[in-house]
């Protein structure tokens, strides 16, 4: 190994520690309690190393934020088949979005905590970053909202509208979730589920009686 090639490596090991304390520091205090000194000690670096490989802690933040957006991103994706009809891929994908709730709360955390809190103090350049990371997976939903329609399955309607408004339910249904939390029972999770099913099987399906498929 060359020592360009050497160096080019020790810089993407380095980046990544960075982002791991930074990471770990996040899910445990939120981003405001967090700071660039803190992020230092950990990875044992000095201050002015970190602005090497970042620009602030804003940017650390958002490229943890970006790494959850591509985790529930791939979920919701992994979740369809061309196999299955339109209306199971579109109610699979949705409760992808409820298993990344579960699997990766912590990453949920960061996504629907924190970045409500700092939405105000994010540059422009890395609201875009994540405003399009976001909108990757609304863009999916749209896409098996389109596909619907064409086979005449779903009615026609304003798909990328109806496909903001479907993560509303989704969100709403992990709020639940986190509100209510022990009190939660499986049975009435499943109840709380079939209820999110219900919804937006209503407002997609045409009017020819097509049952939505459990």
């Amino acid at each position: 190994m060359g020592t360009i090639e050497r160096r080019g490596r020790e810089k993407l090991q380095r980046r990544e520690d960075i982002l791991r304390v930074a990471r770990a520091l996040f899910f445990e205090k939120g981003f405001r309690d967090t700071t660039i000194d803190e992020i230092a000690r950990a990875a044992e670096l000095a201050r002015g190393t970190i602005y090497l490989y970042f620009e602030n802690k804003e940017e650390i933040y958002a490229t943890v934020l970006e790494e959850g957006l591509d985790i529930m991103h791939r979920l919701v994706e992994g979740a369809t088949s061309p196999d299955n009809d339109p209306l199971t891929n579109l109610l699979n994908g949705h409760d992808a979005y409820i298993r990344f709730h579960d699997e990766y709360p912590q990453y949920y955390n960061v996504m629907m905590l924190d970045v409500l809190q700092i939405a105000d103090v994010l540059p422009p350049a890395l609201k875009e970053r994540i405003h399009a990371r976001t909108m990757a997976v609304v863009d999916f939903i749209t896409t098996c909202l389109e596909k619907g329609a064409s086979e005449g399955f779903f009615r026609p309607m304003p798909f990328k509208e109806v496909a903001l408004l479907q993560m509303g339910v989704s969100m709403g249904f992990a709020q639940i979730m986190d509100k209510c939390g022990r009190d939660v029972t499986q049975a009435s999770r499943e109840e709380y589920r079939q209820i999110m099913h219900d919804l937006i099987a209503m407002g997609v399906m045409d009017r020819s009686g097509a049952k939505p498929q459990e």
